[in-house]
């Protein structure tokens, strides 16, 4: 009964996380033209209150799930590749959002997304691309059971560099044709 409460747990923090994170990149995209005012602000502190109490929360369910895991099943649980890549991927995702928190989001109370410098935009565009792979990542390894003992940890992180290769490309192709609509935009402006 205490796993299933520890797994239940965990996929309600995930979903709240989820939910969250994808809630919020959607307004802020709609907000990229728009300097953060109060009220948007205080929207971004709430998703940052939520997602850290909900990543708080998968982290203590996740060390609960693997010390019950261990007592179960010994070493041989420990023994899981895809538990140590899902480990790697959800310690860079912790890492990333101290990122966001402490480079990212004070960009974006500086200036609107498409009036930042070029390199400000990209650092932004990347540091979202790593955020969003690594919890769909790591969501997805919660559920990946056909996984364990099977797949390589090596294999697996090989996965998750080409989710994460593509998530990249895909911004800085999104954060270079802002760069070109904005150029664009103020030569015709200066006309």
């Amino acid at each position: 009964m205490l796993k299933t409460l520890l797994v239940y747990s965990h996929l309600l923090a995930t979903c709240i996380a989820l939910g969250t994170l994808l809630q919020a990149d959607h307004k802020l995209w709609r907000w990229r033209r728009e300097r953060l005012d109060e009220p948007r602000r205080a929207q971004l502190g709430e998703v940052q209150r939520v997602v850290s109490v909900a990543l708080l929360g998968l982290w203590i369910t996740g060390l609960a799930l693997v010390v019950q895991g261990y007592l179960d099943a010994g070493m041989d649980y420990l023994l899981n590749q895809k538990l140590w890549a899902k480990a790697s991927v959800v310690v860079l995702l912790t890492l990333n959002g101290v990122l966001l928190h402490r480079i990212g989001f004070p960009l974006l109370h500086q200036a609107a997304f498409v009036a930042l410098p070029d390199a400000a935009r990209l650092r932004l565009g990347l540091l979202g691309a790593l955020s969003m792979s690594a919890w769909l990542f790591a969501a997805f390894l919660g559920v990946a059971r056909p996984w364990n003992h099977v797949m390589p940890y090596l294999h697996i992180m090989g996965a998750f560099a080409g989710l994460l290769a593509l998530a990249a490309s895909t911004a800085c192709v999104v954060v270079r044709t802002l760069a070109v609509a904005r150029r664009d935009g103020a030569a015709a402006d200066s006309c």
